[in-house]
């Protein structure tokens, strides 16, 4: 997901980013929806994260990123993906077949998009965004085999899915927001914000090592401390980003308020974890950036690449309304009581349906 989304052919029934794009919108409300209102049925907090990653954030991945492939092919990697969403929603499924259409799904977004990154890679250092593609599926192998009881538990693979979506969201931000922040500073008459791709391979690292960490259950300081330096290097880059976000447009601003909520996610989550936080659980102070961060993220992108693909304007209203609304949703998940789940639940219906609205304009 990193810079301008590759352009695709025109087609004016449907463009292929919105059929993944669409799914994507979809799931994320649905699965809320069922987890919220029917716990008893949908309630282990593993596929709760299994959905959000290689469910909504995975077929946002997919829209954003597949749209060379032919239509067949097209339909059936929607297919793979929606028999996948649909046995998680059947509570009875059988936990193989389930294990089967989950993989079966991740594997026909992740390998087309990993061999579509390796086209466009010029130099070693893009090699990092088909190899967190492939990584997607070994979190989803493990996650499965933990579902299936031939591990521990899921949670290797539910830290890992979760780690390589953060370091999408972290990665985006280093390319898109800096460049976007940048080009808005010198059309101002200010001066270029530099790219620092030492910066940027520091912090990708420090994020890797400490969802390794989370994922090997190692609790307290071995995952703390490095993902407490990524929050701080996170910070970091969006103070030198400033000069220029303060003249960007609503879109951008949007994009760079997910990068704000990763921060502090993970510096709560870190804090909480090295009992720096008392009272308050790692997990919850999580969901600042998984709410605020990949979930604002994933709809704000959808948003803008729709937007571009079709030669539109950019949601530069729409889109922080998406941010405030998920920003908000990450704020009651976090510290509110359990009651006020559903309202949570509801802001982040509320940011879809802005959402979907941006990518399914009226004609």
């Amino acid at each position: 997901m990193s810079g301008r989304p590759a352009p695709e052919p025109r087609n004016p029934r449907l463009p292929p980013h919105r059929l993944l794009f669409g799914l994507a919108l979809a799931q994320a409300p649905v699965s809320l929806l069922a987890w919220t209102l029917f716990p008893g049925a949908h309630g282990d907090p593993a596929w709760h994260v299994h959905e959000m990653v290689f469910g909504h954030a995975l077929g946002v991945a997919g829209g954003f990123l597949l749209t060379r492939l032919p239509a067949l092919a097209l339909l059936a990697v929607a297919a793979a993906w929606a028999l996948a969403r649909a046995a998680w929603l059947w509570p009875e499924a059988p936990v193989l077949l389930r294990a089967a259409l989950a993989l079966a799904s991740t594997a026909a977004i992740a390998l087309p998009a990993a061999r579509t990154f390796l086209r466009g890679a010029k130099r070693a250092g893009s090699l990092v965004f088909p190899g967190l593609m492939l990584g997607f599926l070994l979190a989803e192998a493990l996650f499965q085999l933990g579902a299936a009881g031939l591990l521990a538990s899921p949670r290797a693979g539910a830290w890992l899915g979760l780690g390589l979506v953060l370091l999408l969201i972290a990665a985006m931000g280093g390319r898109l927001v800096g460049a976007a922040a940048s080009g808005a500073a010198q059309r101002r008459g200010g001066a270029r914000i530099a790219h620092r791709p030492g910066l940027e391979r520091g912090l990708l690292a420090l994020l890797g090592l400490g969802f390794v960490a989370e994922a090997l259950d190692w609790p307290g300081l071995p995952a703390a401390v490095p993902l407490a330096v990524a929050a701080l290097v996170l910070g970091a880059r969006l103070v030198s980003w400033w000069p220029g976000l303060r003249r960007s447009a609503g879109d951008v601003l949007a994009l760079a308020a997910g990068q704000a909520w990763l921060c502090l996610g993970l510096l709560g989550h870190a804090a909480a974890g090295a009992g720096l936080w008392p009272g308050l659980p790692p997990a919850a102070a999580l969901h600042l950036a998984t709410i605020g961060g990949i979930g604002g993220t994933t709809l704000v992108m959808a948003m803008r690449a729709s937007a571009q693909r079709e030669a539109r304007p950019m949601p530069t209203r729409a889109a922080p309304a998406v941010a405030a609304l998920m920003g908000a949703a990450a704020l009651l998940r976090a510290f509110a009581p359990p009651e006020t789940y559903g309202a949570a639940a509801l802001a982040w219906t509320l940011a879809t349906l802005i959402a979907a609205r941006s990518v399914f304009p009226r004609r």
